[in-house]
């Protein structure tokens, strides 16, 4: 008869047998699933280069990054992070006074500092601080109205810089982080994932309550393309400066890059909006700035107010060859007319008039960066008056230097 002690010891060792085929058990299922998991992915990821292959193949490059971007989430699901690591973000960064409070200009370099942070919760990213000589001033920039802000953003280091003209000076007031299209060349195209590089100007402000959520606070639309734009054969619509969606940082896994639009966070959009205007702002958007001697830029300055102010009284004599002479052969009109038939419009419409007034205000002239100083924007509000007619417009010049001075090459409404 088999002791109590014994049948104890026996159940013991029985269920320690149980337990442990149960583990192995486990163990053989999980090893399974991993290695099950590891061909679904390798067969995800092989399926994955071949449309890849197949989008480069058809020039489409912004299927190519979506097939890119899924096949590298699902790698990341996949593998584990090694204990103890951290995402860098590559995102330099300046000191917190520089971009916390309003200054008139920055007096010293500040030394740029990579943010890291947990791939968890990536923290804001902080702008690179710019720093400008006294006797220098941002290259796009020669003339604005008083107290008048405009911006420039830079794609290289990701950052958007407010500037405001005062005392007859561009001061730099503050510099926000923000994000760009993923594809860092200049736009050419629809859905090439680009922020095209030159001057432009807001058409208005859309609140975020008329748009759709990862929109944020609102967007301020760019008026791309522009004349130039669509001289050079650009395409493509929708280049916006907006918010996101609420809950999130710029930086984080889904808000590294856009398809185009500049996007700053709903905090700093909505300061923004408070002091510029929805419509005429300009922005001009960088690889990095560039500066130029202050002296040559109000030369420049000065010589295009020259030209303008000659324009002006052409139209008002109403000597019609001496005006049209202020049009370059090149020129499109705002309607689409070429040259010759502007010419023939005009001469017609100011030969029935018993006298034109006309002023200009709101004044702002940039170079666009990409242009080698060779084309100037120049922003007003056109006042005409006329004995049958009277009108307000807000009108864009493009102006090209040549060898026997400025002309007018373009026109365009905002």
């Amino acid at each position: 008869m088999t002791s109590k002690p014994f049948r104890i010891v026996r159940f013991v060792v029985f269920m320690m047998l149980i337990l442990s085929n149960g583990f192995l058990a486990y163990l053989y299922y999980k090893e399974g699933a991993a290695n099950r998991a590891l061909a679904k992915l390798v067969a995800d990821t092989h399926a994955q280069i071949g449309q890849i292959q197949d989008a480069l193949g058809q020039k489409d490059v912004q299927k190519a990054y979506a097939h890119l971007a899924d096949a590298q989430k699902r790698m990341a699901a996949y593998l584990p992070s090694p204990p103890g690591a951290k995402a860098v973000v590559a995102i330099q960064e300046q000191p917190k006074a520089a971009t916390t409070q309003p200054v008139a200009a920055a007096t010293s370099p500040a030394t740029p500092i990579p943010a890291t942070t947990t791939a968890q919760a990536a923290p804001m990213p902080k702008a690179v601080a710019l720093v400008i000589a006294p006797d220098k001033t941002p290259q796009p920039f020669l003339l604005a109205t008083t107290g008048e802000y405009l911006l420039i953003c830079e794609k290289e280091n990701k950052t958007l810089h407010l500037f405001r003209f005062n005392g007859g000076k561009f001061n730099l007031v503050k510099s926000y982080p923000c994000i760009v299209g993923a594809n860092h060349k200049d736009k050419k195209e629809a859905g090439d994932l680009a922020t095209p590089k030159g001057t432009y100007f807001f058409m208005r402000f859309s609140p975020g309550s008329s748009l759709p959520e990862k929109y944020g606070y609102g967007a301020f639309v760019l008026n791309y393309p522009n004349f130039l734009d669509r001289k050079d054969r650009k395409n493509g619509t929708g280049i916006w400066l907006h918010g996101h969606s609420n809950g999130k940082n710029i930086g984080q896994e889904d808000l590294q890059n856009t398809k185009g639009c500049i996007v700053i966070s709903n905090e700093d959009l909505k300061e923004l909006a408070g002091w510029l205007k929805p419509s005429g702002t300009s922005i001009t958007v960088v690889g990095k700035v560039n500066v130029a001697s202050i002296g040559e830029q109000n030369q420049t300055s000065m010589d295009i107010m020259k030209f303008l102010e000659g324009w002006r009284q052409a139209w008002e004599s109403g000597n019609n060859k001496k005006y049209i002479g202020y049009f370059a052969k090149e020129f499109i009109s705002g309607d689409g007319m070429n040259y010759e038939a502007f010419r023939r419009h005009k001469e017609k419409v100011n030969n029935s008039k018993k006298f034109i007034r006309v002023k200009m205000e709101d004044l702002a002239i940039l170079l666009p960066p990409e242009q080698n100083g060779q084309i100037a924007v120049v922003r007003f509000v056109q006042k005409y008056r006329s004995n049958n007619f009277d009108s307000d417009s807000n009108k864009l010049f493009y102006l090209k230097n040549g060898p026997t001075g400025w002309h007018i090459i373009g026109e365009s409404v905002f």
